[in-house]
């Protein structure tokens, strides 16, 4: 029993060791996070929201209805034409920013939010140094993508950063020493 269990914290160690260097590199603007708006703009994901797809819709049926039945069925009817066309170019685009924002910030808080919305399939992560280089939710494996590509990029951007500062020492090293000869004048 013991066996088994070794196994599946040592699993979740690698998982949770894994996951903070793929929000690292997030953060660090390494990789892109793309969602599929289609996928998780459905009642079965978890950053869905009710009330943000059905509201717009029920405000603009009833007031529609309303101006048809009481004021003229031609107000009504072109009321509904111009209340579906604001749903279609404006208010959609507003749940797709909403609903990118609320799995941006669920996939990034826990592992266990990531699980979710990689199991649901509304998640890419690409390299922003090579954009085809891309890992699709929920047949790609994020786990050998991190694995794969994201240590070769911090140890990159370490040398990088390394020889970067190597080159700018003796500059810096002059005007510290001319700004204390100045000082002492």
């Amino acid at each position: 029993m013991n066996q088994a269990a070794a196994p599946k914290t040592g699993e979740k160690k690698r998982d949770r060791a894994l996951y903070a260097r793929l929000v690292e590199s997030y953060q660090a603007d390494r990789i892109s996070i793309f969602v599929d708006f289609d996928r998780l703009n459905a009642p079965r994901s978890p950053v869905w929201s009710p009330w943000e797809n059905i509201a717009p819709l029920l405000i603009i049926l009833l007031g529609s209805m309303a101006l048809m039945f009481f004021i003229h069925l031609m107000l009504g009817t072109a009321t509904m034409v111009l209340g579906v066309l604001f749903y279609l170019f404006v208010m959609r685009p507003w749940i797709a920013q909403r609903v990118y924002r609320r799995a941006i910030e669920a996939a990034t808080e826990n592992l266990h939010n990531w699980n979710l919305l990689w199991k649901i399939g509304g998640l890419v992560i690409t390299l922003n140094y090579m954009n085809k280089t891309r890992c699709v939710a929920p047949d790609g494996d994020w786990r050998a993508f991190v694995t794969r590509y994201l240590p070769e990029m911090e140890l990159e951007g370490v040398e990088a950063y390394n020889a970067f500062k190597r080159m700018e020492r003796p500059e810096t090293e002059d005007k510290e020493a001319e700004r204390l000869k100045d000082l002492n004048m």
